[in-house]
Order: C-alpha cells, then sequence, then structure tokens
C-alpha cells in the first residue's frame, strides 16, 4: 500500500468514526538491506532485526571534511521505504555532501510505536556521527531530514540531541508534529500519555537549529495553519524557520515530477532547489 494513501484511508477513518481503526499491513514489504550506489552498515539491532543506515559518499579522493544530510522516511510510523529519498540523497551526493538514508522500526513491520521510531532516530544521527571522521564528515554541518512522519522524527531527533552535537540544520517535507490528535489516535498502538512528548508542537524549541519546512497549501494530514503556527512559536523564540508554501499542494507532493505551471517546474525539482539554496545560505553546503 502505497504510505500516503494508506495514512489519508486511517485519518479519515478516524475522523469519521472516531475511534481506534485497524489499517490493514497487507503489501508492506521488508526494507532493502542494501541500496546501490551506498555503503550500508547496521547501526543498531532491534525488535529482532538489524536497522540499516545507507551511506552516499561524494565521488573522487576525499578533501576536507564534507557536511552529511541524514534523511528519516516517511509512512506514518507504519509503514514506508527506506529510498522515499534516494534521488534527493544522490542529487545532493553529486553536490559534494555525504548523504544517507536511515530505517526505523515501524508498526506493520516491528509492532512498534512512533515512540521506538524516536528512539531508533535518535541512534541512527548518533551512530552518523560517531563515525563521522571514518566518512569525512564535518562535525559541525551535519543536517537530519525527512518527510511527514520522517520529518517528525529529524525534529524530535534534534529536539532531544546532546547540546554538543547539535544538528547545523533541518530540513522538513511535511513534517508531523502533534502526534495528540486524530493522526496517530488509536493507531501504531499509541497510548493516550505517548503523544505529547513526542509533539514537536508542545515542546520547548530553544534546541532548535535553523529549518526549513516545505509545505503544501492543500495538506489535508498536516493543515498549513498548524505549520504557520509552528514557524512562528519558533521565530518568537529566535530561531530561524524557513517555510515555503506551495500553493494547492497535498501531503507527500515534494516527490512528483510532473511540472507545475504555477511553479515553473516539478514539485521534486523545486523543492530540492530550495532545499539546497537554503543550506547554502546558512553556511552548510560543500565548498565549491
Amino acid at each position: 500500500m502505497n504510505p500516503i494513501i494508506g495514512m489519508i484511508a486511517g485519518l479519515a477513518a478516524l475522523l469519521s468514526g472516531g475511534g481506534a481503526v485497524a489499517q490493514s499491513c497487507d503489501g508492506v514489504q521488508p526494507q532493502p538491506l542494501s541500496v546501490e550506489g551506498a555503503q550500508t552498515f547496521t547501526y543498531a539491532q532491534a525488535s529482532g532485526r538489524p536497522l540499516k543506515i545507507h551511506v552516499f559518499r561524494p565521488a573522487g579522493p576525499a578533501a576536507q571534511p564534507a557536511p552529511a544530510i541524514l534523511f528519516f522516511f516517511g509512512g506514518g510510523w507504519r509503514q514506508g521505504s527506506v529510498i522515499q529519498f534516494v534521488d534527493q540523497v544522490r542529487a545532493l551526493q553529486a553536490k559534494g555532501y555525504v548523504a544517507a538514508l536511515a530505517d526505523y522500526r515501524v508498526f506493520c513491520r516491528d509492532g512498534t510505536t512512533p515512540v521506538a521510531a524516536v528512539d531508533d532516530a535518535g541512534q541512527a544521527y548518533a551512530w552518523l556521527r560517531a563515525h563521522g571522521a571514518d566518512l569525512n564528515i564535518d562535525p559541525r554541518r551535519v543536517v537530519l531530514a525527512g518527510g511527514s512522519a520522517g520529518g517528525h522524527l529529524a525534529l524530535m531527533t534534534a529536539l532531544r540531541a546532546d547540546p554538543k552535537a547539535l544538528p547545523a540544520a533541518l530540513v522538513l517535507f511535511n513534517p508531523a508534529i502533534d502526534l495528540t490528535g486524530p493522526l496517530t489516535r488509536g493507531v501504531n498502538g499509541m497510548k493516550p500519555d505517548d503523544g505529547p512528548g513526542i509533539s514537536p508542537a508542545l515542546l520547548d524549541l530553544a534546541p532548535l537549529p535553523p529549518m526549513i519546512i516545505l509545505h503544501g497549501s492543500n495538506d489535508q494530514l498536516v493543515p498549513i495553519e498548524t505549520i504557520r503556527t509552528f514557524c512562528a512559536r519558533a521565530t518568537t523564540a529566535g530561531k530561524d524557520c524557513r517555510l515555503e508554501e506551495y500553493a494547492g499542494q497535498p501531503h507527500g507532493f515534494f516527490n512528483r515530477r510532473t511540472p507545475d505551471p504555477a511553479l515553473g517546474t516539478s514539485p521534486y525539482a523545486s523543492t530540492l532547489a530550495q532545499v539546497s539554496d537554503f543550506l547554502k545560505q546558512r553556511g552548510i553546503s560543500p565548498a565549491p
């Protein structure tokens, strides 16, 4: 099942029925154990299986340590593919980044909740930093990124990071920011008390680094109004929050390749260009 379709179906059922939903896990496949062009490592063992991180290193001889960017896939903390952002990762690799894709536990593969996913994301980030010297990574320029549930994990990882090892920036594609409402109520094995502690919308934003949020104005899962409020709160707290709104675009728009007349290009190309521009402006991009 397409992860976006699965999330929308589950949310619609919740809103119409007002109770728990037994979403199907039919068709959810194991994650690939390797990704073409990447070096694959195990960053943790959990729920009886290895959790993999796939690292794409710039071509050519190693020069100065490079900036790194770590992506977390989306899928409602239930499903999703580790290769969701593989094209963005390869594009950033070509620019000189060390770019990585991390697996984490989800309900349909592991019977786990978003709480476990948050723990896994933190371990993946810690692993990348711990092996930074081997991977020729500049520890001052490590970026966290993700979409939807993966955007939530990037946010939570930044909020929980050691103050001495904060990420340099966040790149968030339609991130989930509040896990106390219908998006997770009654699904994923979540307990009522789990949500507030892993909801960035409710937490102290003081640890957050500069961030760019790319969000569709027609997002029915994470309404744009909630993101505007979140970014305004971050700005009030003295944080650098750049919100790029995409008129009429739905949840998960960022991988669409069909040209949009309003953009003059595809959402995929537009969002990738916005990310590159944001990181360059903040001094995080590779040396020319």
